[in-house]
């Protein structure tokens, strides 16, 4: 995923408590973009998924049909609207035209101009090849039951197991459970809050861009158990304007506006209270759920995208990422589980040229008594040189949202990332191939286009830096060599390998990599993977 763009005018519901609290980062090489602000707030190790916790012959006989287990990635969208009786759908806006896509607007990453367009550099949509198809109603509400329950029947039908949900926590916010339009928002149970404040959370943090998701579960939930999805939190703690946010906790300024009081910084003391409350959340609210995705010992499974983004910011605590992973297995097991399977959502640069966007693994104050100035990102490594580091870290699996290169060769065309991916494929797989305790899970991505939201990738300039890697784009024949490629990987090295292959993605609308059915490509896509995973197709 690109880490998209942050959008500057989406309000905050902490706007609406009683001290108006204010609240996938401007990253140029590795990806970009992501809004901070959800609408929604009211509202021992294995190699293979098991769906036994279903508990019936047909899901076991499922199996037994089924050489590959098949997920995909699912990318919630988010209103780019400030007024509560308008939505402005932060996907559908940027397809449709120029005006309302607020990622095109974004200062911070295109510059003060915000995207450019001329006539050597002219706007190419509207994208409207890529509206929903009309069984899933076009441009459809992200909160619509028939339309969620339609995407899982879809799922299911066309040989998907699970979708890993991209799932996104801001760490910085403080609410009120005395104040009603907040009073339902999740806080672990006992956990103290001030009732001279409206019940004031001592720690902070909320879910975001959840609403489809509690539409998604309500959904499944109600399907009878041989139709019901599993799924699987994507952990996405990517965006470096949510840790702005975070590290700017009892700045001077954030005293002075109300949003804090003195005393609230964000120190290690309280990092590692947000680090608890996000495992306590997942534990309330998803792991024990009959159609959360676990592994062959019940262990449910938390993929994490980006992992150096994670290990960075904890480094300037002092705290390293298994530190953190085995703070959550732990926790997990306290509750009456049997811990965590963590699997490592991971890609980045691998040329020596590409050295200054490396994957990093600190992040620097660059003041440390006065953190809210800013720092930076330093001891970076290429991709090749921090993968052997996972497993130390405390992943037990790796997988990849999307590959942009290997070495040297970039993705200029779908024939390219074919290649590219194979090479992925072949180096990982061979590196673990003797380690049955750490899985490579193949990843297979359907494109890559991201001209709706700007291009690749943005720069102040107002240009892209690199549009030709917006020309990787497949047909249903190429995608489903791909697939039958994947699948040929995973055979080989199954032992080590396991056997799921990660599909990206259900609805990368923005990036032009989505497998869902839509106007212009119908349902070619999920009938590829049906027709390569699913027998007697």
């Amino acid at each position: 995923m690109m880490k998209l763009l942050s959008i500057l005018f989406v309000l905050t519901f902490l706007m609406l408590g009683p001290e108006n609290c204010s609240s996938k980062k401007a990253e140029v090489q590795s990806g970009i973009l992501e809004s901070d602000l959800n609408s929604s707030i009211s509202n021992t190790s294995s190699n293979s998924f098991s769906l036994t916790s279903f508990g019936n012959e047909v899901e076991e006989n499922l199996r037994a049909e089924k050489e590959n287990m098949v997920g995909v990635f699912f990318m919630p969208s988010w209103n780019l609207s400030t007024d509560p009786n308008q939505d402005i759908d932060s996907f559908w806006a940027c397809l449709t035209g120029r005006e309302n896509c607020g990622h095109l607007n974004n200062t911070a990453i295109w510059g003060p101009k915000g995207r450019i367009y001329n006539a050597k550099n002219p706007y190419e949509g509207p994208f409207l090849e890529r509206k929903p198809h009309s069984s899933l109603k076009g441009f459809y509400k992200r909160n619509d039951p028939q339309v969620a329950k339609k995407q899982l029947e879809y799922m299911k039908s066309y040989g998907i197991d699970f979708f890993a949900y991209d799932w996104f926590f801001g760490r910085h916010y403080y609410y009120h459970l005395n104040y009603a339009p907040q009073a339902k928002t999740y806080y672990p149970k006992g956990w103290k809050t001030d009732p001279t404040k409206d019940g004031r959370v001592e720690v902070p943090g909320i879910e975001q861009w959840n609403e489809q998701l509690s539409v998604l579960l309500s959904e499944n939930e109600k399907l009878p158990d041989d139709k019901q999805m599993k799924w699987a939190i994507n952990w996405v703690d990517d965006s470096e304007e949510r840790w702005r946010s975070w590290i700017d906790l009892g700045s001077p300024a954030s005293l002075a506006a109300g949003r804090n009081y003195k005393g609230e910084v964000p120190d290690k003391q309280l990092y590692l209270k947000v680090h608890d409350k996000i495992t306590q959340l997942w534990i309330d609210k998803y792991f024990k759920r009959k159609d959360y995705l676990k592994d062959d010992t019940g262990r449910p499974i938390v993929y994490l995208y980006f992992p150096q983004d994670l290990e960075s910011r904890a480094a300037f605590y002092g705290i390293s990422m298994k530190e953190l992973l085995d703070r959550s297995r732990a926790m997990a097991q306290k509750a009456g589980l049997k811990g965590i399977k963590f699997i490592a959502v991971a890609a980045g640069a691998m040329a020596e040229r590409e050295k200054p966007y490396a994957l990093p693994t600190k992040w620097v104050a660059n003041n440390p008594k006065e953190i809210w100035r800013g720092g930076n990102y330093t001891d970076k490594l290429l991709f090749q040189d921090y993968v052997p580091r996972l497993k130390g870290m405390g992943f037990e699996g790796m997988t990849a949202y999307v590959y942009h290169s290997f070495m040297e060769k970039d993705n200029r065309s779908y024939d390219d990332m074919r290649a590219n991916y194979k090479s992925h494929w072949e180096k990982w797989s061979e590196m673990y191939k003797n380690d049955p305790s750490f899985e490579y899970q193949i990843p297979v991505a359907m494109g890559w286009d991201m001209r709706p939201i700007g291009g690749t990738w943005p720069q102040a300039t107002g240009f892209p830096s690199e549009p030709y890697k917006d020309n990787v784009h497949s047909t249903k024949s190429t995608f489903k060599a791909k697939l039958l490629e994947a699948q040929k990987y995973s055979e080989k090295y199954r032992a080590s390998n396991g056997n799921t292959v990660m599909v990206c993605c259900w609805n990368e609308y923005l990036e032009g990599n989505y497998i869902e059915p839509t106007e212009g490509h119908g349902f070619d896509y999920l009938e590829a993977i049906k027709e390569v995973f699913v027998k007697g197709n």
